[in-house]
């Protein structure tokens, strides 16, 4: 049995998602406050049915929340911080 993806990991990708955003002349002011929309690309182990992967997606970001480990069978890929 594998594990999820651990808190370094994803940390990483969106600390690297919020850097770039800077970059290119966005608010991280805008980020703290929350009123930027996001988009989190994830990666499935397998060819899950929607469902199952809205539920996957669900129980990251619950986990990302709380600093834990992704559950198994999904990965976050990258962080999209959009205007």
């Amino acid at each position: 049995m594998g594990h999820g993806m651990s808190h370094a990991e994803y940390e990483k990708i969106i600390s690297d998602a919020v850097r770039e955003h800077c970059n290119n002349g966005g608010s991280l002011l805008n980020i703290a406050l929350n009123n930027i929309k996001k988009e989190y690309v994830y990666e499935f182990d397998y060819t899950y049915p929607e469902d199952m992967k809205k539920n996957l997606i669900d129980k990251a970001h619950q986990a990302m929340q709380n600093g834990k480990e992704l559950p198994e069978g999904i990965r976050l890929t990258k962080v999209i911080f959009r205007n």
